[in-house]
């Protein structure tokens, strides 16, 4: 089958959960003998170098100049929708939500929505781009949409009224990363004990009240440091909750890089904590149980159904029951090897081979 995604995502992230999912996608496809292509004209996305030229028509534009890439949106729409056309796919899979109506199609579109985070918390974004009613628009005009989670699924029906037989769930896959050798010598070797934190830190993704319930613990702060990778360097308003809570900045340290260097700190981390009032998946989990790390997780949308019985769950509106998982979890030697068989356990339930084949399953629904 001859499967087209377009220029979307590829323009807005330069890596990213939903970008990556796309190129897992496709490689899964390609090796199931269907016949991909991403239609991407002028892209950031770091990725899709990984790809093969013949199934990308398009080239990278190194650049980090966002509003750069926000004036080829149009450019790209328009080269997109042509090249595609000729191409004549048997499906397109747009991959985000997009702000142009496509040109009339002869041949059939399905949808991904990944979460419903804008419609449960509208106060922490932007109005710029109105993504939600974009998202509106983009379901009404897909012949069907794949949920990531039966819980996004049931928040977009909710939300958007969609007709149920239209919806199907397709659980994502996960990146073990590339292995590590952890070496007596490394600079995490020498560093005190930690608890992960990994991604974007602001609103719903409750870090201040993890850092909140980090420090509630004398147990933790005298034993345990903090390390955080990715989502940008600590803000102005962080270093100050930081400081008020008696903690320092060499004790609670920032962590950017590749993949690898998250891999690593996944292995040696004592856990993960996963804080978040909301997901509409959640990756993160996954990764960390694929390293062999205890998983802490708060109790909301998606992330019972994702890490089942692998995970120490805590109510994340509370600071003491959060508080007191942590201190359960790290203090506990027995406890955290049974987390972490359980975690090896539960990751034999998402595979990319698996999304790809349910999603097969989906473009072939539609194309009849």
């Amino acid at each position: 089958m001859k499967v087209g995604f377009d220029y979307q995502i590829f323009t807005l992230q330069a890596f990213g959960g939903i970008s990556r999912y796309y190129v897992s996608l496709v490689e899964q496809l390609k090796s199931m003998g269907h016949s991909p292509r991403i239609f991407a004209p002028y892209h950031c996305n770091e990725y899709l170098s990984n790809v093969s030229p013949l199934t990308v028509d398009g080239k990278r534009i190194a650049t980090r100049n966002s509003k750069l890439m926000r004036l080829s949106l149009p450019i790209n729409q328009m080269l997109s929708n042509s090249r595609m056309k000729s191409w004549a796919p048997d499906v397109t899979h747009e991959t985000y939500f997009s702000m142009f109506k496509p040109s009339r199609r002869s041949f059939p579109t399905v949808l991904t929505v990944y979460d419903m985070v804008h419609e449960k918390f509208p106060e922490e974004f932007s109005r710029w781009g109105n993504i939600s009613v974009r998202k509106r628009m983009a379901v009404e005009r897909a012949d069907h949409v794949i949920c990531i989670s039966e819980s996004t699924r049931n928040d977009l029906i909710q939300a958007f009224g969609v007709d149920e037989s239209k919806v199907s769930v397709v659980y994502l896959g996960f990146d073990t990363f590339a292995d590590v050798s952890i070496k007596t010598d490394s600079p995490e070797s020498s560093r005190r004990p930690y608890l992960l934190f990994v991604g974007n830190r602001a609103g719903y993704k409750n870090f201040h009240g993890f850092l909140r319930a980090f420090a509630l613990s004398p147990a933790l702060k005298a034993d345990y440091d903090i390390a955080c990778f990715g989502g940008g360097a600590f803000t102005v308003a962080e270093k100050e909750l930081i400081h008020s809570l008696g903690l320092s900045e060499d004790r609670v340290r920032h962590q950017g890089g590749s993949d690898k260097i998250l891999g690593d700190l996944y292995s040696q981390a004592a856990a993960f904590v996963y804080p978040s009032m909301y997901e509409g998946f959640g990756l993160p989990p996954l990764e960390a149980m694929a390293k062999g790390c205890p998983v802490i997780v708060s109790h909301s949308s998606s992330m019972p159904e994702v890490v089942g019985e692998a995970g120490c769950y805590f109510d994340p509106h509370s600071i003491e029951e959060m508080s007191a998982a942590m201190e359960k979890v790290v203090f506990s030697p027995s406890l955290r090897q049974s987390m972490v068989s359980a975690g090896y356990n539960r990751l034999q339930k998402f595979s990319w081979a698996s999304c790809a084949e349910k999603t097969m399953d989906v473009y072939t629904q539609v194309v009849r």
